[in-house]
């Protein structure tokens, strides 16, 4: 209760004159003992003269502590003057590496993508109609039937894109091949779907190009015929670094690179495995195979993480296939590359993010390894029905960086760590080759954080963290992402930086009782990127290649997966474990070698494993 036009004595419920008598009294009682202490009391110890004094200074101060009124602020005195705060767009200029509690964020929003579907280009003429009784049915290509489970209600919507795949279709697959011919005058556009699409939206029937006979053979592997596009001749090529997938002979030609028909085999194998254990949701189910066991790697409890990491699961299967030359629409598995695609598309939320319902520390592996699959899928087929997805994608990672660490990590504004980077790279320069602008600001970005993690004499090794000691997996993930960055960015490590990597790895090379396939992943890109730099590049990656295949091929479980009985195998599960095995496997032709490679089977001392 407030007393505006009242003294604050007036609380009391004493007049002022009352007021003025009582600090009359204190005034009088202090002024005597003034005198007592100068006269009657003067030879007394100056202790109990302090202490006298002391004391009643207090008593002065407690009473006067009573007669003044506190302001509390209330919400009803005052007026609130709005505050006003402006971002300024313009970027902090290159600096010096600071310690990290010096780091001021000047935060950069960057708008999403527009999440609408750009306008098609008039198909081919549709061979086939669906027969479909719903009205649900999709404009694009039906490669196979997804059966849509409930989510749980997420914290962002989900993002509204073109569909790759139908609603479950009612008809089976035996009526699909009597539908009649679809009219030519139908110019059926991308129509935009929801995880749980309406009943009453309205989508253009699909177009089957698949021959007689693939309808007669899928029909016994699927209860939906898969359709697919072609390529058309006014498609733009391939990006080269993705042309060596396509090879006619992928067997030769890994051959000639290091690997063997036994390699070959073995990643046929693990696609099989993969093929196979794909969820009827289209994704790869991490739960279901080992994954979120927590075996505090390094000393850290990460709280399982990984056990809902589906989405990052995912983008490692469809990666290991797209290595391999499938894609939604070319190979042998376009219908499992196609659900797997359509199952991201389905998660993605508003934002762009791909991470789906993974936990803190899984949230952003799971989103550029997602994100990795839905560019290098979009560069290799161009498809149109993938942009949206790529760009938020893309956009979202761009919006994640620190903008003066120039690092990722768990959330926006974490100062980043090299293990992120690998992943973020890779998935940026994928958008890159899709046509997808990367700004040039993130490129500088990375090569700060990049020069903060370096260790070393030479500055070859590489660190977790700006403050963290050197690591062998750190120096190869580092290593690999200079390489990405050196053709258009001249940040190619320099001789003595590299042999001093080369040195670091070489100590420490693949093992069957020591499987950190992480290490191994980064390393193999790594040292099969330098291998013609020097003659001691290729000896190197000639040791690392005959005990990186040594250590894979014999430990390839009969079912074509491997076991995750690995350092972060825990985490993944098998299918993470199976995934990063084939993709050491492809290193052959992933990436078209920016130097063209001899044929190291006829270099002196070669040997290949036979298995």
């Amino acid at each position: 209760m407030q007393y505006p036009d009242l003294p604050p004595l007036a609380y009391w419920g004493l007049t002022s004159s009352t007021w003025v008598a009582m600090w009359g009294v204190l005034g009088t009682i202090t002024i005597l003992l003034i005198v007592l202490l100068s006269t009657r009391w003067a030879n007394k110890r100056t202790w109990q003269k302090c202490a006298i004094l002391s004391l009643w200074v207090h008593v002065i101060f407690a009473f006067l502590s009573v007669t003044v009124r506190i302001i509390t602020g209330a919400p009803e005195t005052g007026v609130d003057v709005p505050i006003r705060v402006a971002v300024l767009p313009a970027e902090a200029p290159i600096v010096e590496s600071k310690p990290e509690e010096e780091i001021q964020p000047d935060w950069e929003h960057l708008a999403a993508p527009p999440l609408v579907a750009p306008a098609a280009d008039p198909l081919p003429d549709p061979i086939e109609e669906t027969n479909s009784s719903t009205p649900d049915s999709v404009a694009m290509e039906s490669l196979a039937k997804v059966t849509t489970k409930k989510e749980p209600s997420p914290p962002a919507p989900l993002l509204k894109a073109p569909a790759l795949l139908p609603a479950p279709a009612i008809s089976p697959a035996s009526d699909l091949a009597k539908t009649e011919p679809a009219s030519k005058d139908e110019d059926p556009s991308p129509a935009e779907s929801a995880p749980e699409t309406s009943e009453t939206s309205q989508k253009p029937p699909v177009e089957s190009i698949a021959s007689e006979s693939e309808m007669e053979h899928l029909d016994e592997t699927s209860d939906v015929v898969p359709v697919t596009t072609p390529t058309t001749p006014n498609q733009p090529a391939v990006p080269e670094k993705y042309a060596d997938r396509f090879a006619m002979d992928l067997t030769k030609l890994a051959s000639q690179r290091g690997g063997s028909e036994q390699t070959e085999k073995a990643v046929r194998a693990a696609l099989g495995w993969l093929a196979e254990a794909q969820s009827d949701h289209g994704g790869w189910d991490a739960s279901r195979f080992g994954s979120g066991q927590e075996r505090i790697v390094l000393g850290h409890n990460r709280g399982g993480a990984g056990a809902s990491a589906d989405t990052g699961i995912t983008g490692l299967a469809l990666l290991a296939f797209l290595g391999n030359g499938h894609s939604h629409q070319h190979g042998s598995y376009r219908i499992e590359v196609a659900r797997g695609l359509e199952y991201l598309r389905q998660r993605q939320r508003a934002d762009g993010s791909l991470y789906g319902e993974a936990q803190l520390f899984a949230r952003t592996y799971c989103h550029s390894m997602a994100t990795l699959a839905v560019c290098e899928a979009f560069a290799m087929t161009h498809d149109s029905r993938l942009e949206p997805l790529a760009r938020s994608a893309t956009a979202y990672s761009l919006a994640m960086q620190h903008p003066t660490d120039g690092g990722w990590r768990y959330r926006r504004g974490d100062t980043g760590d090299t293990s992120q980077l690998g992943w973020q790279l890779m998935a940026l320069k994928s958008a890159e080759l899709a046509g997808i602008e990367v700004p040039n600001v993130t490129w500088t970005r990375i090569e700060r954080f990049l020069r903060r993690v370096r260790r070393g004499n030479a500055g070859g090794l590489a660190s977790y963290r700006p403050d963290s000691p050197a690591s062998r997996t750190m120096t190869a993930e580092a290593w690999f992402c200079h390489q990405l960055l050196q053709a258009d960015r001249n940040s190619a490590l320099n001789p003595d930086s590299i042999h001093e990597a080369m040195e670091s790895l070489s100590t420490e090379l693949p093992s069957p009782s020591n499987r950190n396939l992480y290490y191994w992943y980064y390393a193999t890109l790594a040292l099969q990127q330098n291998q013609d730099h020097s003659p001691s590049s290729a000896k190197c990656w000639e040791s690392w290649n005959h005990a990186l295949t040594t250590a894979l091929l014999t430990t390839q479980e009969n079912d074509g997966s491997w076991n995750a009985d690995t350092v972060w195998g825990g985490y993944g599960g098998r299918v993470y474990t199976t995934a990063l095995s084939a993709l050491c496997l492809e290193v052959y032709y992933r990436y078209k070698p920016t130097v063209e490679t001899g044929e190291i089977a006829g270099r002196e001392g070669w040997q290949s494993l036979q298995r």
